[in-house]
This record gives structure tokens, C-alpha cells and sequence, in this order.
């Protein structure tokens, strides 16, 4: 079965709101129009997107998120007989015959069995050696991401392993499902207010962190696979490696003035941002850090702002139970 961008466990996805995101630009623009993705996380916002029509600039500060982005959108060349058999002949693999490597014994026992995490560094620096375009490297990488995210230890991310002993559950490659997109995709991998300083476009997506969760402390295992920079020096049991340059502002407290200059600086002509109702959560950490008076205020400013609540279950690492939450679209029509 072949491997879709939503088949991935990720804090914040928007996989649920697609028809709502949609909807909330067509009294605006149906399609043939330029769409911002500032944000992007999986990619599923500007996949369905450009289904619809649209033209797409995709960004994430994320590594591992820009080299999924270059899988799915990426213009290289790529060979899917050749990518069919390399996944076969990864799949048929024995992790137990595989000898320990720099994954195995930086994750084994703790994020995933010692088997499974053997073959998954194995297949990592397979990926170094084989000859490949740079599409095809890529389209291997998400794939082995995605499965790595899938069978890992954990409650959907990488905050911290379960306590109970990781099983093997098999490191088993799909190959991406890749569409043809005939509309224009740029694909951005930088912070997203520089990049609003060198683009126009006509509608812009924003769907910044809300909380102090800072997202590569979630997806710091992958985000270290996919760069295979193989760090040694980790930061208590969870592993996270040195990584304050990936941490965003806007998990932080300076989090409204960082939004200000974004939407201050942003060339569109439709704004839509993401947010929910978060803001007396048991843990201080899932409160957001900018209030919906904050985010109206700077809004209004740039032009007319609608609001569109939405019910929506939220993810939560625990047990957590955040009664009525919604998530809120605020629809700015600037002044541009």
C-alpha cells in the first residue's frame, strides 16, 4: 500500500481541517492563486492545496519536514522501479543478523527495540551509499522516516519514551504516493519571518506553534536521522541533542511581538491563521502564548478579520482532557 503525507503521527495537524481551511478562502479564491504554507508541518495543508488548484510555497524550520516536502513536491528526477526494488531488498532484511551502529546505540531500548533500531541505522547510511538522484534519496529518507515515526516507543512524538520496554515491531518501507502537480511549488526550509521579506503571494496559511512545546523537542529523533549529522552529546534520558537554533520564538514569551512582524511584513492579500482556545490548561507549557485579543488587535490592523471556530479534538501527550476546544481560523482580508 503506498505511503500517504497524513500517514504520520504529528502534534498540531491539520489533516482534520482541510475542508474548513478551504472553505474559509474560496469566498476569496477557488483556485489559481498563490498559497503560503509558512508553517507546514506534514505538508497536508499545501498537498490539498494544490489538488485544488492552487500554487504553493511550502516552508518548515524542520530539516526532516523539508527533505518530506522535496519527496512529495520535489521536481528531481526519480526511478520507482528502482526505488520498488531498493525498498524490497531493505524489507527483506533481518535487523536481528545487523550488526550495532551510531542509531542503535544512541535510541535501541529506549525509543525502539535493539533489532528494530539496528536495521533502521542500517538502512540510514544504506541510503548514504546507494547511488541516487537527490529525488530519490529524498523519497527513501521520508519513506524511512515515516516508518521510523510509526513503530516508535512513544505517545505520538519524542518528548520522551514509554517506560515499558520497547518491542520489535519491524522496520517494513512504503514507497510515497507521489502526485503531478502541474501548478508552480516553491519549498522552503528557513525561519518563517524572513521568508516573508522575499515572497508575495495571495493567500498566506499561518500555523505557528501555540504553546511552549517547542516542536523539535517532539521530533528531534527524526530530525536527527534525516540530517545524520549523528550528534554524542544528549541532554538527559529523552536524548535531545543541542538544538536551541530550531527552537521557534513563537513558543516563547516574545511569541506576540514575533507575530507581529510577521503579519506587519507579510505580502498577501488573505490571511489565515490557525490558533485554538488553550489558555488555562493544567500545565502552564499547553497554554498559548498569544491571546485572542492579541491576535485581533495585530490582525485588524492589516485589515478585516473574521472568526471561525471550529470543534476539534486536540492532541495531548497525556491525559489531559481540555473541554470545549476549538480550533479558530481568524480570516484577515488586508488592506494589500
Amino acid at each position: 500500500m503506498d505511503l500517504l503525507i497524513g500517514n504520520r503521527r504529528y502534534t498540531g495537524s491539520k489533516k482534520a481541517l482541510l475542508n474548513d481551511i478551504y472553505e474559509s478562502i474560496t469566498p476569496f479564491y477557488k483556485s489559481k492563486a498563490v498559497f503560503a504554507d509558512l508553517f507546514a508541518g506534514t505538508g497536508a495543508v499545501s498537498a490539498f492545496m494544490l489538488a485544488k488548484g492552487f500554487s504553493v510555497i511550502i516552508n518548515d524550520n524542520l530539516r526532516s519536514n523539508y527533505v518530506a516536502y522535496q519527496a512529495w513536491f520535489g521536481k528531481g528526477n526519480f526511478n520507482f522501479k528502482k526505488l520498488k526494488k531498493i525498498v524490497s531488498q531493505f524489507n527483506s532484511l533481518d535487523g536481528e543478523k545487523l550488526e550495532r551502529n551510531y542509531f542503535s546505540d544512541t535510541y535501541g531500548g529506549k525509543y525502539f527495540s535493539m533489532t528494530d533500531a539496528k536495521k533502521i541505522g542500517y538502512l540510514r547510511d544504506q541510503i548514504e551509499k546507494i547511488k541516487l538522484t537527490m529525488r530519490e534519496k529524498n523519497i527513501l529518507l521520508t519513506s524511512l522516516m515515516y516508518t521510523t515515526d510509526k513503530i516508535a516507543n512513544t505517545v505520538g512524538h519524542f518528548e520522551h519514551f514509554l517506560s515499558k520496554n520497547p518491542i520489535d515491531k519491524g522496520v517494513v518501507l512504503r514507497l510515497p504516493k507521489i502526485e503531478k502537480f502541474t501548478e508552480n511549488i516553491e519549498i522552503y526550509n528557513t525561519d518563517a519571518n524572513k521568508l516573508i521579506r522575499e515572497i508575495t503571494c495571495d493567500v498566506a496559511y499561518i500555523d505557528p506553534p501555540y504553546n511552549a512545546r517547542q516542536y523539535i523537542n517532539f521530533y528531534h529523533v527524526l530530525e536527527n536521522l534525516i540530517t545524520w549529522e549523528r550528534p554524542t552529546d544528549f541532554e538527559g534520558t529523552s536524548m535531545k541533542f543541542k538544538r536551541d537554533h530550531l527552537k521557534s520564538d513563537y513558543s516563547k514569551s516574545k511569541a506576540p511581538i514575533v507575530f507581529k512582524d510577521l503579519i506587519d511584513n507579510l505580502k498577501a492579500k488573505l490571511i489565515v491563521v490557525s490558533y485554538n482556545n488553550t489558555y488555562s490548561a493544567k500545565s502552564s507549557a499547553s497554554n498559548n502564548k498569544i491571546t485572542e485579543t492579541q491576535l485581533l488587535d495585530i490582525l485588524s490592523k492589516k485589515g478585516k478579520v473574521v472568526v471561525k471556530e471550529i470543534k476539534h479534538k486536540s492532541f495531548n501527550s497525556g491525559k489531559t482532557n481540555f473541554k470545549n476546544h476549538k480550533e479558530i481560523l481568524y480570516i484577515c482580508r488586508t488592506n494589500i
